[in-house]
């Protein structure tokens, strides 16, 4: 199996290097080769000790809980002095 690996120069004898998606996973050597094989020995090593598994997630039949609140500000009163004062703001922060 190939796996993506990110390897970078933090100074002249250190490489770093972390697969993609794994922060857990991150070696430290002082050459670009070691590097690549450590983070293969770790990579190995990590999902060697982990599984994948499967779990049901119920559908959207039970509502959807981002969709539940979306547009629950339209009958606020105090909802466009609100968006006022955040356009205020904006303007105060942006640089000249």
């Amino acid at each position: 199996m190939n796996y993506p690996v990110i390897i970078r120069t933090e100074s002249a004898h250190q490489y770093v290097a972390q697969p993609l998606g794994i922060p857990e996973v991150k070696v430290v050597a002082t050459t670009e080769a070691e590097a690549i094989v450590r983070v293969t020995e770790a990579l190995v090593h990590w999902l060697t000790a982990a599984k994948v598994v499967q779990v049901a997630v119920p559908d959207e039949a039970q509502g959807n809980p981002w969709l539940d609140a979306f547009g629950r500000s339209a009958t606020d009163p105090d909802f466009t002095e609100f968006l006022e004062e955040l356009q205020r703001q904006r303007t105060l922060d942006t640089p000249a």
